[in-house]
């Protein structure tokens, strides 16, 4: 399973092969991960890596969605993907990260875009959710230039290394999506030059 989404970005489903490379990614980030992600002290060798990819390829086995790691020019930067689906509700939530370097290129913001959709076209779900640490900014600017709703504060959602931190909950419909995307496509029509290329990128 392999998604191209533009250039420089591929989303792929995280292998057995990839755990080196993923193990040596989050350690060489952990300090500036641990600021907002609460798994950094359970994932502290080899085998840990190993087990979260295993963990990754028997959800995707079971049909409860998938995660994908994030290649930039080919190298492993990140992971995007969905937490276990609620078939009854027909929703889902979407968690990435980031290395600290490949920071501020729009880089989860196209790989959560794609996740979006696919969710709402591939997989007939009805809404996505996501979970943000109050104070993750830049974080929170994603949902929010992807047009995701914030539906409130939910208090002391999680616990980061001997302090609770309160969580944003963000949330899109699939009708918001298909209004969000119609009016994304009219933007792009509505600035393409005669002849020429839509101008409008994603951010």
């Amino acid at each position: 399973m392999e998604f191209q989404i533009d250039e420089d970005i591929t989303l792929r489903l995280l292998r057995s092969q990839d755990a080196c490379a993923l193990f040596k990614l989050v350690d060489d980030n952990r300090l500036y991960l641990r600021r907002w992600l609460p798994w950094l002290d359970q994932n502290t060798s080899l085998e840990d890596s190993k087990d979260f990819i295993a963990s990754v390829l028997s959800q995707f086995r079971a049909d409860k969605g998938f995660a994908c790691g994030i290649f930039f020019a080919g190298d492993l930067v990140g992971v995007c993907g969905y937490h276990e689906i609620d078939k009854v509700a027909r929703s889902v939530a979407i968690g990435y990260w980031l290395s600290e370097a490949l920071q501020g290129k729009g880089i989860i913001t196209r790989c959560t875009k794609f996740f979006i959709g696919y969710a709402f076209e591939e997989l007939g779900l009805t809404e996505v959710r996501i979970s943000v640490a109050e104070g993750n900014a830049k974080s929170r600017a994603v949902c929010e230039r992807l047009g995701l709703s914030n539906e409130g504060i939910e208090i002391d959602a999680a616990c980061l290394y001997g302090r609770y931190v309160n969580h944003v909950c963000y949330a899109m419909s699939k009708d918001d999506w298909r209004r969000e995307d119609g009016d994304a496509g009219k933007a792009s029509n509505e600035m393409k030059p005669p002849g020429g290329p839509p101008s409008r990128k994603l951010p």
